[in-house]
């Protein structure tokens, strides 16, 4: 007695018998791959609308991660944007050695203010210097008595530049190159302040990056847990594409539009959020710059940002998708 086939599923011979018997490629034709494309792509789209809850939720979870990032990035514009307009004449102040005379302090400022990039030299002797710190301090009887001047001769150089994030690199170069002077006992820019708001300014664009990245790996994560559900979900239908024959690049173009989908969505709603955000806080923030009387404007994502923001979460979106379902419909093997 015969035994029967085992009818359970279609084994490896089967596809091979299936596939020699496929009809032979015809020439390919540009319109019809593109019309294929764009059917699969409002297919995808249609697939997230018919599963509307699980579809919002994912889709909001990717733009809040997005819009974190995003939101820093606007805020360290804003900042960067009041540094750049925030120019103030800037000072080198010159303390000569005490045992200096007056002719050669005088020279130095002479030949000092004939450089290009210094606009004045302010010269205060050792006396203006005593009258100053006196009335400031209003020590006059302390300083009266004692039996000699103890300040130098001072003076202030004036540089041509203002001083701004741009410009303090070459200030402090002129600083290092004033101190250098044989007269010159030391040399104090006023510009530590800008310093130090450059050093801050340096570290939230590290910190932004660095969540950027962290985020970007987290939308990938729940992109690709997204698209590796759904390959689940449809695991009949691989079966039966693999049954017929399909590629594997067949079979990964719907899901690859799935995450297309995904990313683009939760680009558009981050950079929806940033854009609320900031219409909402531009009222206090515009009363806060009548006080200080700047023209100051506060900026948001332009449109150029909108669409790198777009671009940058779409192809995030297939990154993952290409990554969750290269790595599972591998898995899914006919028997």
């Amino acid at each position: 007695m015969a035994q029967k086939p085992n009818q359970r599923g279609a084994t490896r011979e089967s596809i091979k018998a299936t596939k020699h018997n496929w009809p032979t490629r015809t020439s390919f034709s540009p319109s019809k791959y593109f019309r294929q494309h764009q059917t699969t792509l409002t297919e995808s789209f249609m697939r997230l609308v018919n599963y509307p809850l699980a579809s919002i939720m994912t889709v909001m979870v990717i733009a809040i991660a997005l819009s974190l990032p995003g939101g820093l990035y606007v805020l360290l514009k804003n900042v960067q944007s009041v540094t750049d307009q925030w120019e103030q004449q800037s000072v080198i102040t010159l303390y000569l050695f005490p045992n200096l005379e007056d002719t050669q302090a005088l020279a130095l400022s002479h030949r000092l203010s004939a450089q290009a990039d210094i606009a004045s030299v302010e010269y205060i002797s050792k006396e203006e210097g005593l009258r100053y710190f006196e009335r400031s301090s209003g020590y006059e009887q302390i300083m009266s008595a004692l039996p000699e001047n103890p300040l130098p001769i001072v003076l202030r150089v004036i540089p041509k530049q203002a001083v701004d994030i741009t410009t303090l690199s070459s200030l402090q170069a002129l600083r290092d190159q004033l101190a250098a002077q044989k007269e010159v006992d030391y040399a104090e820019l006023d510009a530590q302040w800008l310093q130090r708001l450059a050093n801050i300014l340096s570290f939230g664009q590290r910190f932004v990056y660095a969540l950027s990245v962290l985020l970007v790996v987290a939308v990938l994560l729940i992109v690709g847990n997204t698209i590796r559900m759904a390959v689940e979900s449809r695991r009949d239908e691989v079966l039966v594409m693999k049954l017929v024959g399909a590629t594997d690049a067949y079979i990964r173009r719907p899901f690859l539009y799935m995450g297309f989908w995904f990313g683009v969505l939760g680009g558009f709603f981050a950079s929806l959020c940033i854009l609320v955000l900031s219409w909402w806080v531009s009222a206090p923030a515009e009363r806060l710059i009548d006080l200080y009387q700047s023209g100051f404007q506060l900026q948001t994502f332009n449109a150029d940002e909108i669409v790198l923001c777009l671009t940058i979460s779409a192809f995030v979106g297939v990154f993952g998708a290409w990554i969750a379902v290269n790595r599972h419909i591998t898995t899914i093997e006919l028997q």
